[in-house]
């Protein structure tokens, strides 16, 4: 079996409700559907008789009422009095790397994350995934506002595994992914998505669990089939600012290049996370822009980094692709900028809901204000108010 065939395999494991109760605390392992590994470690298909039948689907689901393609028209002046669409709006971006019992920065037990969630669905948030944001093709109901949920370092405490006394496998339910599936298949208006920027020679092993550096194809293709991203995080989560050109070249293109080989044939990382935050030497972003590398042309559409506050509107003047911000989530920050978006709703993007417009306030927050870029609408609308 070819690892391309590898990413039309069926679900190797399914989230199921039981996660819910268990995401505070406990383990209802033996009761979730589970995959059997290979003895190889390699990923590998499953037949009918070694998966179990999942009670809850993981796949994106489909939301009737309030999905943009069942809106495709305009608000009407009640709407928009209503909704207050303001696609100019700042878009939060959250940077998470490990959980566990004990909170620090850069720390979140499961208990906080699943706060963190609630809080974004309380108000009014909707999951997108990062690429889409880039290609400005958010596809979020009308009046939602968008947010990006980010990983980084391909931590263990983000997906693990657990054994169930069959001998089969089962998503850990302390980990992020199953608290977010958990969430996401009980919200289904909420979205669906997540960022991870891996280490791909310990992708979902690091920093103490060797013994699961088998699965990390099984985990990379499952997050792929299930809405999520994969993203650039260097080979050896270097300092790009301490490296020269040709060692920033290795450290992009060998991560990708070892990707495809050892999992997903045809994998694109093409989002790249700065370990550090480091930037180029000069803050030079024409490597991002494209290199060659081993015969093969690398490019990349965006660049994460790390802090200190919401992204803008691709239609800003003031975007930049290669310099997306991000909020890191411990208490100070989270508690700060959650309080922030309270006290100023009208600086949060929020979607008109219709792919065909773009709809701002005439009456914009002075951060906003004269910062609409009218030859990024390609084709659409514009709409004021």
């Amino acid at each position: 079996m070819t690892k391309h065939s590898l990413m039309w395999i069926a679900c190797l494991f399914m989230i199921t409700t039981a996660l819910l109760a268990a995401c505070g605390g406990g383990n209802a392992n033996e009761d979730l559907p589970s995959f059997e590994p290979s003895a190889s470690g390699e990923p590998t298909a499953q037949s009918d008789s070694n998966v179990a039948a999942p009670t809850v689907t993981t796949h994106q689901p489909e939301v009737a009422a309030t999905s943009t393609a069942m809106m495709p028209t305009s608000l009407s002046p009640e709407q928009l009095q209503e909704l207050k669409p303001n696609e100019l709006g700042w878009i939060p971006v959250l940077q998470y790397h490990h959980f566990g019992p004990e909170p620090d920065e850069l720390t979140r037990t499961p208990e906080q994350f699943l706060g963190d969630l609630q809080w974004l669905y309380d108000n009014n948030f909707y999951v997108v995934n990062v690429g889409e944001y880039i290609n400005d093709t958010m596809d979020v109901p009308a009046g939602k506002r968008p947010v990006m949920l980010t990983f980084d370092d391909s931590a263990i405490s983000q997906f693990s595994l657990a054994p169930l006394p069959s001998g089969q496998m089962a998503i850990e339910a302390d980990s992020a992914v199953a608290i977010m599936e958990t969430f996401f298949n009980a919200h289904p208006d909420f979205g669906r998505g997540g960022h991870f920027s891996i280490l791909p020679d310990r992708a979902f092993s690091w920093p103490d669990a060797w013994d699961q550096q088998q699965y990390s194809g099984d985990k990379l293709i499952w997050l792929v089939q299930n809405g999520y991203e994969l993203g650039n995080h260097t080979l050896d989560h270097a300092n790009l600012a301490e490296l020269s050109t040709d060692e920033i070249h290795f450290q992009l293109g060998e991560a990708e290049l070892y990707t495809r080989d050892k999992f997903i044939e045809d994998a694109r990382l093409d989002i790249v996370t700065l370990p550090y935050g480091g930037y180029p030497m000069g803050g030079d972003d024409t490597v991002f822009k494209g290199f060659y590398y081993e015969g093969e042309f690398f490019e990349y559409f965006g660049v994460l980094l790390v802090g200190a506050n919401p992204a803008v509107s691709t239609l800003s003047e003031v975007y930049d692709p290669y310099a997306i911000p991000r909020i890191q989530a411990f208490d100070a920050e989270l508690d700060y900028w959650f309080e922030f978006i309270e006290e100023n709703p009208g600086i949060m993007y929020v979607s008109d809901g219709n792919p065909d417009t773009v709809t701002v306030p005439n009456d914009l927050p002075y951060e906003l204000s004269e910062t609409l870029d009218e030859s990024k609408l390609n084709g659409r609308t514009l709409i004021r108010y």
